[in-house]
């Protein structure tokens, strides 16, 4: 991240800034310790059931597995076979990125790496994941819905739910259009060179050929949406990935001593952690908290307790997410510096 300020010369310097999450991450520390008494928690961890913990934590990694899988499925119809060592590396490496840095470059990563070592087009790759990203964005909106009309939700949180309604109601419409865009970006090409050549008109002409052809490969990404069969499997193992991070969440519970009656609460709690992550923040600290404390506070856990919960589950949620990633940087031996360069060549080359 980049600021523009005057330099003695009156002219504008660039300058990094992104030495300033840093002091608000710190921020935000001292000010949870001023606010909260953390004297009881050292008693709290002693009652976690750790191994339910270590069992989460498998089940996460497991959750990362099946999401390789779930984005491999789109590449079926463009008769592209992936080694799987790369996909994995590739999703890994992009979870890890969403974790550490606000700006949520995770879904760059992931196309950058897998075009890197697949020789496969950066923008072609960018959008088989943008397209994963939708389909989750829509089955998480239709389960989220669906849990509120249920209406077993606690009386005290009733409007909270209602204004996350109303914005999953309002996302749905979006998604429901960017899908009937991209539907039309498949089936009728030359109808969309004309939107992006509209698009363009106020790019510099020296950038509208990269551009043109980067949104030709985009296309080629979303090419499953020429298949009805491609797109509802992909639609139902979206929704099978939020139930099962919907267990995680219910195991967490359980390891935390929060035992409630059926699997909604941990719905509940997913979807308020979901949507808090959309928020940037470094490491989801602060809105991934709040979230959690509200949903638990809704259901007669006192905020202590409930804050205690948040951490842990944070902490759990960041190390089973970050790992892997570490994990196959060290294998494939990818130094950081020159991943970070090369996503930076490959943004300038669409341009």
């Amino acid at each position: 991240m980049q600021a523009n300020l005057f330099n003695k010369k009156g002219k504008f310097k660039k300058i990094s800034i992104a030495w300033i999450w840093p002091f608000i991450l710190s921020g935000f520390v001292i000010y949870a310790f001023l606010r909260h008494d953390f004297s009881e928690m050292p008693k709290a961890f002693h009652r976690i059931d750790w191994p339910l913990i270590s069992l989460s934590f498998v089940f996460n990694i497991f959750i990362l597995y099946f999401r390789v899988y779930k984005w491999a499925i789109l590449f079926k119809p463009m008769n592209r076979r992936f080694s799987y060592f790369n996909m994995c590396l590739s999703l890994f490496v992009g979870g890890l990125f969403n974790m550490v840095i606000p700006a949520r470059a995770g879904g760059l990563v992931q196309a950058f790496l897998l075009g890197k070592k697949e020789n496969e087009s950066f923008s072609t790759a960018l959008g088989t994941v943008t397209l994963v990203r939708i389909f989750d964005s829509i089955m998480l909106i239709f389960l989220g819905l669906l849990i509120l009309l249920i209406r077993n939700i606690p009386r005290t949180g009733a409007e909270y739910f209602q204004s996350i309604s109303q914005t999953a109601g309002t996302a749905g419409v979006f998604l429901t259009l960017l899908v009937i865009i991209l539907f039309g970006f498949t089936k009728s090409p030359k109808a969309m060179d004309r939107l992006v050549l509209f698009l363009l008109l106020p790019i510099p002409g020296r950038f509208k050929p990269g551009t043109q052809k980067a949104a030709i490969q985009f296309r080629q990404g979303l090419i499953c949406l020429n298949f009805t069969g491609y797109v509802c499997l992909g639609l139902l193992l979206s929704l099978v990935f939020w139930l099962l991070c919907g267990v995680n969440v219910c195991i967490l519970l359980k390891a935390l001593g929060l035992e409630f009656t059926g699997i909604l609460p941990s719905l509940l709690i997913l979807l308020a952690q979901a949507f808090s992550m959309g928020i940037p923040a470094p490491a989801n600290v602060g809105p991934y908290h709040a979230a959690t404390v509200t949903v638990l506070s809704f259901y007669g856990v006192p905020v202590q307790s409930a804050l205690y919960a948040a951490i842990v589950m944070h902490g759990a949620m960041f190390i089973s997410n970050t790992l892997p990633g570490l994990f196959y940087l060290w294998l494939d031996k990818t130094p950081i510096l020159t991943l970070l360069k090369g996503i930076k060549n490959a943004g300038q080359n669409v341009r």
